[in-house]
């Protein structure tokens, strides 16, 4: 080791430079990206080495790698994507060779990411889309949104039965492969395709000049059309959003709505004696005080009904979700009955980002029980009581679809069959039994840089529970719209809002 004031490099010696200038220069360089070339391939050695990396990582680490799925099948999967990097590839196609090794794994919290240096790129650069936004049902897709303003062709709820050649049903099998979900959940996987069909289809078919849509009219006529791709440098007569749901608020007067108020929003209708919360997340929002001023304000003005809106809620905070429920459940609850690691630790800690985060809570937080396993003792055992003050006793409306996952399954699965509460939609993405979840580092392959996240728990929700990865069914099923050929997406919303209408006429 060299004298304090002193950097040793080689044979040389730097006396009298100020630290402050070597570390700017230090910074500096670390600042400095080169230029990332999407083409460029990685070579096969690189590759192989990642497979590598990746199967031990999931075989020493993940809680439920062969819990939904057969070891069979996820042997066989890993066997494909060492095939794959016998050859050099690009990461997108690399990426895309992980993501249905993944895929296979049949859980929604295990999902791989592009490099930093490929999102930084997609970011950097306006690229040409497929022009059409689609809603997922089943086996069909319906427009949701023509990024082509002008063409009045193509409505919103027109089927297209096939692009290129490929029918519709083909192409939502192929894009399904590349989706994570619990027990390969259907209405998790439709509803990611509904959120932003373009990226996907880009992701799995890439990009073409003109696409040849078949597609039904408003008549019921089977129809041709081509199309070109939507170009958003040149088109701006049309904001492209980065994801199209159909969750639509309800039709209060017309507001400015802030950031804040898109991840939280209570509204109020004293005509019809009914309120609806909306909740997108459960990560930011500053939903503690949110729930504690809503839930004062629904007492004192005596709310009789409640909409919790939860579609698109793709998870967050435990916490937040756990305190959301005490404000309307009934009886004690806990988390879950069992959450469980294979180990205390995580091996392979170089590839594991950021393992120190986690580290302590696994390490002094879990311990080892007759199974073998280590156990969170404290979310095992912890139950948790209902809100005296402010608590909500008036009829309960909870709004899920698909995307309704993680955390947000969680909110939904714990008050699923209460008296008082009616939940209204599609089932939720997340799974009714359990999920691989709670503590989510990721993996970073060496040489690729993909990330795949890395769940460390397997936690079951409630044993008594059927062990199938359906979602939580709900009460009120809100089907697709059907109207002179054209199919617009389910509206829990307004379903529900109507049987609120017609219980208050009824009484």
């Amino acid at each position: 080791m060299g004298k304090q004031g002193y950097i040793q490099k080689g044979d040389y010696i730097l006396r009298n430079i100020p630290i402050q200038c070597i570390l700017a220069v230090v910074l500096l360089q670390a600042c400095t990206v080169s230029k990332y070339i999407p083409q460029q391939k990685i070579p096969s050695q690189h590759l192989q080495k990642d497979v590598a990396v990746l199967k031990k990582i999931l075989q020493q680490n993940h809680p439920g790698l062969y819990w939904y799925a057969n070891k069979t099948t996820i042997d066989s999967a890993f066997a494909a994507l060492q095939i794959a990097a016998n050859d050099s590839l690009t990461e997108l196609n690399f990426h895309n060779k992980v993501a249905q090794m993944v895929a296979a794994i049949e859980c929604g919290h295990t999902a791989v990411r592009f490099s930093k240096s490929y999102i930084h790129y997609l970011m950097q650069n306006r690229f040409p889309m497929f022009p059409l936004y689609f809603y997922n049902s089943g086996n069909h897709l319906y427009i949701f949104k023509n990024m082509h303003a002008k063409d009045t062709l193509l409505m919103k709820g027109m089927e297209v039965l096939a692009i290129n050649q490929f029918s519709a049903a083909q192409i939502i099998d192929s894009l399904y492969q590349f989706i994570s979900a619990d027990a390969n959940n259907p209405y998790f996987k439709a509803q990611v395709i509904s959120n932003n069909f373009p990226a996907w289809y880009r992701l799995v078919f890439g990009l073409d000049s003109v696409y040849h849509i078949q597609y039904i009219d408003t008549t019921g006529v089977k129809k041709a059309i081509s199309l070109k791709n939507y170009a958003p440098e040149k088109d701006t007569s049309v904001i492209h959003p980065a994801t199209v749901r159909h969750n639509k608020a309800y039709p209060l007067p017309a507001k400015k709505i802030s950031a804040i108020q898109l991840k939280r929003l209570l509204q109020i209708d004293t005509l019809h004696k009914l309120a609806y919360m909306h909740v997108s997340s459960f990560s930011g929002g500053r939903l503690r005080g949110f729930f504690r001023r809503s839930f004062r304000t629904l007492r004192q003005k005596n709310i009789p009904n409640l909409m919790v809106d939860v579609r698109g809620n793709g998870g967050g905070n435990v916490n937040k979700s756990v305190l959301l429920t005490k404000y309307l459940i009934r009886q004690p609850f806990k988390v879950a009955d069992t959450a469980v690691s294979l180990h205390k630790t995580m091996w392979d800690k170089r590839y594991i980002v950021p393992w120190w985060l986690y580290w302590f809570p696994m390490q002094f937080g879990s311990v080892r029980g007759a199974d073998g396993f280590f156990h969170a003792s404290r979310i095992e055992n912890h139950v948790y009581h209902p809100k005296n003050k402010n608590h909500y006793n008036g009829q309960i409306y909870v709004l899920q679809d698909g995307y309704t996952f993680s955390a947000a399954a969680m909110f939904t699965a714990a008050l699923k069959g209460q008296q008082n509460v009616l939940i209204a939609g599609t089932p939720s993405g997340g799974a009714y039994y359990g999920n691989n979840a709670l503590f989510l580092p990721h993996i970073q392959l060496p040489n690729s840089k993909l990330r795949i996240t890395l769940p460390m728990y397997r936690v079951v929700l409630d044993r008594a529970r059927l062990k199938n990865g359906k979602g939580v069914l709900p009460d009120i099923w809100a089907k697709p719209q059907y109207h002179h050929h054209l199919t617009l997406p389910p509206n829990a919303l307004q379903q529900v809002i109507g049987q609120i209408v017609q219980n208050n006429q009824l009484k």
